[in-house]
């Protein structure tokens, strides 16, 4: 009930419910009120309801401050941010931080800094990032696969390379083994400046190192790189390897590299296999109307695409 007035923006109501059943309100209870808030862009709103706490005879706990930090984050209230973050590191604090709260504040600052079209404030979004990665380091915070994820894919979206690669040394240094996403995140990079080769050497090394499997998102930018590029017949080969290890292409993808190999007068995919190609985007068009049936009046317009 707490969550769907919260999601309803009820919020007077929302008091009055809590109060009226104060012996049943927990921490986890307006934990998720905070949470349903930030998802609805309430920061304001999710900030009040974290020093409501106290009222409902609450104690904040880590989960509490990260919750809430992350709707502030959400909108970009990052000064709000940092403040609770260094309430949280006081000497004898109560809830002292954990990797998740400097993970939200890193992968925020990446996300924030993709979303201005201002070479500055990209470049003062990274630094941020980078510099709380290093406040982590200092505080005695050991960073999880899930913190270099952020911070890696942050960097190859701006351009910084090097200092990805620096990062994902740290990684294999330290024992914390790089996934599927880490090597995503290097293949997108260079399919997208044209180094196609190296981003094919990332996933053969992703494979060597018994890092991970590649999926169509490994597969996919690559694929749209090597069309770009007019190498039809290389494309066709990872279209190929990439359905025999078990997945489907995307439409415009599988249409993407027909239209190369008939441009270049390649020659085209077998018959069974373009066979399982449709049957496979069929498959998974049906699962989707079955979720979102709200799109079953597109249905005609996407089979005549496919």
């Amino acid at each position: 009930m707490s969550r769907v007035l919260a999601r309803a923006n009820r919020l007077p109501l929302l008091w009055r419910f809590l109060r009226a059943n104060d012996p049943l309100v927990s921490t986890a209870t307006v934990t998720d009120v905070i949470k349903v808030l930030g998802e609805e862009g309430l920061a304001k709103e999710a900030v009040a309801a974290f020093y409501r706490m106290k009222q409902l005879h609450c104690k904040p706990d880590v989960q509490s401050y990260n919750t809430v930090i992350s709707a502030l984050c959400r909108v970009g209230h990052f000064k709000k941010a940092r403040f609770l973050l260094d309430q949280m590191e006081l000497p004898g604090a109560r809830c002292p931080p954990d990797t998740f709260t400097y993970t939200i504040l890193i992968s925020s600052y990446c996300k924030h800094s993709l979303q201005t079209g201002c070479r500055k404030a990209i470049r003062r979004r990274i630094w941020e990032a980078n510099h709380m990665f290093r406040r982590m380091l200092f505080n005695g915070f050991a960073p999880d696969v899930v913190t270099y994820n952020c911070l890696i894919d942050g960097l190859c979206k701006t351009y910084r390379i090097e200092r990805a690669h620096e990062l994902l040394e740290e990684m294999l240094l330290k024992g914390c083994s790089p996934n599927r996403v880490t090597y995503n995140s290097f293949i997108r990079y260079y399919s997208l400046v044209n180094q196609v080769d190296k981003a094919v050497e990332m996933m053969r090394a992703m494979v060597s190192r018994n890092h991970g499997i590649p999926t169509s998102s490994s597969y996919t930018p690559i694929i749209h790189a090597l069309c770009e590029t007019g190498r039809a017949r290389e494309a066709r080969d990872f279209l190929v390897e990439m359905v025999g290890r078990g997945s489907i292409p995307r439409e415009f993808t599988y249409k993407l590299v027909c239209d190369a190999l008939n441009h270049t007068g390649e020659q085209c995919l077998e018959e069974e296999l373009h066979k399982r190609i449709e049957h496979g985007m069929h498959a998974r068009f049906r699962q989707v109307m079955q979720m979102k049936p709200v799109m079953r009046g597109k249905n005609m317009f996407v089979q005549e695409q496919v």
